[in-house]
């Protein structure tokens, strides 16, 4: 699975490397709380609840360019649907792979 990117975001900023971490900031402190959702929407077996959340990180992985991540998530939100877990284990690899990602690496 690809390394996330800042380069969406540095390209946003426009140079402003203030705007960039604070957007990169905003979006990763909010991963957690999210993956927390997602954790108990599974828990409670609301797939149609995991698969917004999983929906909702899938529009932050396309700002960290990581297409295959994106690919993926897709079809867990599929899989979410018909109340399959198919591609959990991947998921959860993606967001640990994120919320290890930080804005010195992104320099």
């Amino acid at each position: 699975m690809e390394t996330p990117s800042s380069r969406y975001l540095k390209e946003m900023a426009k140079g402003n490397r203030n705007f960039e971490i604070k957007i990169f900031n905003l979006l990763l402190n909010e991963l957690p709380k999210e993956y927390n959702s997602y954790q108990k929407a599974i828990i409670t077996k609301n797939f149609y609840w995991a698969f917004e959340i999983v929906r909702k990180i899938n529009h932050k992985i396309v700002l960290f360019e990581m297409w295959e991540a994106q690919s993926l998530l897709e079809k867990h939100e599929e899989a979410l649907i018909t109340g399959e877990l198919k591609h959990h284990k991947e998921f959860q690899n993606i967001i640990n792979r994120l919320l290890k990602f930080s804005p010195e690496q992104a320099n």
